[in-house]
């Protein structure tokens, strides 16, 4: 026999999945179940409801298949079947008994809505997702006459891509229900209002990313929104980018970073595609130079990578069109040194007055753009982040002169980021 798993470690690698970040997972359980409720209320169809609780979603015109433990409070002592409501009694050893899930199927779409053991929300609306966790569920069934009772069923219900008008719907209920919630500040320390504030904001983010790469699947997408559509895509995901990193710094107070042989030459070639693309998308020119046969270093190598793209990224969001970023990275001594050079060319002495004043302290902890309304971390913090991946963070300024008798600035300001992170020596 075939050894039973939990759902979500059935598709926990799936790309088609999207994880729902809030402050408590139990708490976003809720209001996706209360969306989902909300979207049968104004789209009322016939359909099939597979659930652990009998409870979630009950209509008249729903066949409703309930998993429980033979011994559950569920179901009262003196319950009574339902010719539309099947009971299908697990074992207490089976993994499903510490999920919640609820899938709906129905004539038009189809959509699964979990959150497992560890307190991971998450939800899907394509086809491939829900047929995997539907034959998770259908592996539980021993029963002939189930079997046969629920095939019929979904013959009548096929599985299939749910129309534009339930994502859109689906989306905008499930983002009233995020922007909705109040976050209650009393007697908090900044890091806990950083971590809900990271949390706040990936949730919608990752609504509107999912809805959007739903759409983008289809064939029928035209060529001209499919590029709006992809920009809005790239945004979301840069902006959740941030956010995790911001999110992980903030993490460091409560779980410290574990460093092992890492090699950074490895690390940059990976991004520095990415790198490229956000320098040009502004307009701007970067060059990475590597020397040979570089040696590891003693760092995390996924956190690592956060920070660096991290600092790519503010680098890339502040400077002005046609400044330049220089990366070179080289080995020092017992080091290796890492370092960013910007270029800045600003046309006057009022636009470099400007810049030196475009960012402003929020707390501690993150610096504020006001043009854009984009968050960073503070110097301070990205420095303790390095120093936590066991590395040192220095900065360095070299702003323009203006000749007294000129109008123009002809000189080029620059920033230097160098980061100085151990070489790897085997215990």
């Amino acid at each position: 026999m075939q050894k039973l798993s939990t759902i979500y470690d059935a598709i926990r690698d799936d790309r088609l999945i999207e994880q729902l970040y809030q402050t408590d997972a139990k708490e976003i359980w809720f209001k996706a179940i209360d969306t989902l409720r909300q979207l049968y209320t104004e789209m009322p169809v016939d359909g099939i409801v597979l659930s652990h609780n009998v409870n979630l979603l009950s209509a008249q015109n729903l066949h409703t298949w309930l998993f429980t433990p033979a011994h559950t409070a569920l179901l009262a002592t003196n319950f009574e079947s339902i010719a539309l409501t099947q009971v299908i009694q697990l074992t207490e050893d089976d993994p499903l008994i510490t999920e919640q899930f609820c899938i709906l199927l129905t004539e038009t779409f189809s959509i699964i809505i979990a959150n497992n053991a560890a307190n991971l929300c998450w939800f899907s609306l394509h086809p491939k997702v829900v047929q995997q966790v539907l034959d998770q569920l259908i592996d539980r069934i021993t029963d002939p006459t189930q079997v046969e009772l629920l095939a019929k069923q979904l013959q009548q219900f096929p599985i299939s891509h749910p129309p534009y008008l339930v994502m859109a719907k689906f989306g905008s209920l499930l983002l009233s229900q995020s922007v909705s919630q109040e976050v209650k500040l009393p007697e908090i320390q900044e890091v806990d209002i950083i971590l809900a504030l990271a949390h706040e904001v990936r949730t919608p983010l990752t609504t509107i990313r999912t809805l959007i790469r739903s759409v983008l699947r289809r064939t029928d997408v035209s060529p001209g929104i499919r590029l709006r559509l992809e920009s809005v895509d790239r945004e979301c995901t840069e902006q959740v980018d941030r956010f995790n990193l911001i999110f992980e710094a903030a993490q460091l107070t409560a779980d410290p970073v574990k460093l092992h042989e890492t090699y950074i030459a490895d690390i940059l070639h990976q991004n520095s595609a990415r790198w490229q693309e956000q320098a040009s998308r502004r307009q701007l020119t970067l060059t990475l130079r590597i020397a040979q046969n570089m040696p590891p270093v003693s760092s995390n190598a996924d956190l690592l990578s956060q920070v660096l793209n991290g600092l790519v990224d503010r680098l890339t969001r502040s400077l002005p069109i046609d400044s330049d970023i220089q990366i070179q990275v080289a080995a020092v001594g017992e080091h290796i040194k890492l370092q960013f050079l910007s270029q800045l060319k600003y046309p006057s002495i009022e636009h470099l007055a400007h810049n030196s004043q475009m960012l402003t302290a929020v707390g501690q902890w993150l610096m504020l753009q006001p043009e854009t309304g984009s968050l960073s971390l503070s110097l301070p913090i990205t420095k303790t982040l390095f120093q936590a991946l066991g590395g040192k963070l220095t900065v360095r300024l070299h702003h323009a002169q203006r000749s007294p008798n000129a109008a123009i600035i002809s000189e080029t300001s620059s920033e230097i980021l160098t980061i100085f992170l151990p070489v790897y020596k085997p215990t």
